[in-house]
């Protein structure tokens, strides 16, 4: 067995997520973020650390793309295994990624990665074709996702970023992924009609849905190099939350202009950060106002911005959903495969 601490420039190791790549040890806040590597051999260990004891972060370990394991994260640093007892002579594709959403409300809570102990020998990792970046809410963290219908409970282990629709869209494109979301928020507000919780002011930063002392000095305040990952398509899957803070407040008529121009606003930011990408807006269900981000799409490309589309996945039902009246895994499969085949048609 030999060790080898995690640096963000190994040959033979892939950074997934946002992440300020010159701490050290590596902070893991978003969903999916972690690593992948193409392995030969039979025992792979991983050390890491949790900062706080709640709330809980899960992980995931996937070998070519099926998942192996599932652990939360425990307090201290510790070595976890990730393979056992494979055949020594063959060769995998081994990902290690955060499946729960980083929490706003515990900004000091993070995954911290250290580093890999392995038998056998790291192997050249084959090229992603795209690169897809999505922004959005708790139907992109994957909330619920793996629970059993009619749960209510809202805890982490129901979070996932491999039980997601946007893991199914880009494994059909063989693409590299990034998501920026955040349960309850929204483009404009939240859920409750706070303006302070959106996804569009911190979109610059490395995770500017995080603030506090422990935040900015692992870096999530940061600004993101769009440079050094450009995304080949952005995603933009919000609405249902701005549509809910409106329902929460009665105020449709007095907001629809509103949250018209904020999300005319986050297409304009997004395509600055993203001047080569095609800019996908996934409308929220039919219940949500999905004409609000039609409108915006419409103005921008009015306002010049080239390569700016909608589009809509099918409404989802009780018996679609996990926990919390959220999509269940069996939906995710289905809305990926569905937005994988529309993005083949723009590419």
């Amino acid at each position: 067995m030999q060790t080898i601490f995690i640096e963000p420039d190994h040959p033979r190791i892939r950074l997934l997520g946002r992440m300020d790549r010159s701490q050290r040890p590596l902070c893991l806040d978003w969903t999916g973020t972690g690593i992948e590597f193409r392995h030969r051999g039979s025992d792979i260990w991983a050390e890491l650390e949790a900062t706080e004891n709640a709330p809980i972060f899960y992980m995931i370990v996937l070998a070519d793309g099926l998942p192996i394991c599932r652990f939360p994260v425990e307090p201290g640093i510790r070595f976890y295994p990730l393979i056992l007892g494979m055949e020594a002579e063959r060769e995998r594709t081994v990902t290690l990624m955060k499946e729960t959403q980083c929490m706003p409300d515990s900004p000091a809570a993070t995954v911290k990665l250290h580093s890999l102990r392995y038998e056998g020998e790291l192997l050249e990792l084959p090229k992603a074709d795209l690169r897809i970046e999505f922004i959005g809410d708790s139907l992109t963290s994957g909330e619920g996702s793996l629970a059993p219908r009619g749960n209510e409970e809202w805890i982490t282990a129901w979070f996932s970023a491999r039980a997601n629709y946007s893991w199914e869209a880009c494994r059909m494109l063989n693409a590299e992924r990034r998501i920026l979301s955040q349960s309850g928020y929204g483009a404009v507000w939240n859920y409750l009609h706070d303006e302070t919780r959106n996804m569009a002011d911190g979109y610059e930063l490395i995770a500017g849905v995080l603030s506090g002392p422990e935040a900015e000095a692992r870096g999530c305040r940061k600004p993101y190099d769009f440079a050094a990952w450009p995304a080949d398509i952005v995603c933009i899957r919000l609405g249902s939350n701005d549509a809910g803070g409106m329902n929460y407040r009665k105020s449709l008529e007095q907001d629809r202009e509103t949250l018209v121009q904020g999300f005319r606003k986050l297409l304009g930011k997004v395509r600055k950060c993203n001047p080569g990408a095609k800019i996908v807006w996934i409308k929220p269900d039919s219940g949500c106002y999905p004409e609000i981000a039609e409108k915006a799409a419409e103005l921008a490309r009015a306002d010049g911005l080239r390569e700016i589309y909608t589009f809509a996945l099918p409404d989802y039902h009780p018996e679609d959903c996990g926990a919390r009246n959220h999509p269940g895994a069996a939906w995710n499969r289905m809305a990926g495969e569905l937005l994988g085949e529309y993005l083949k048609s723009i590419l």
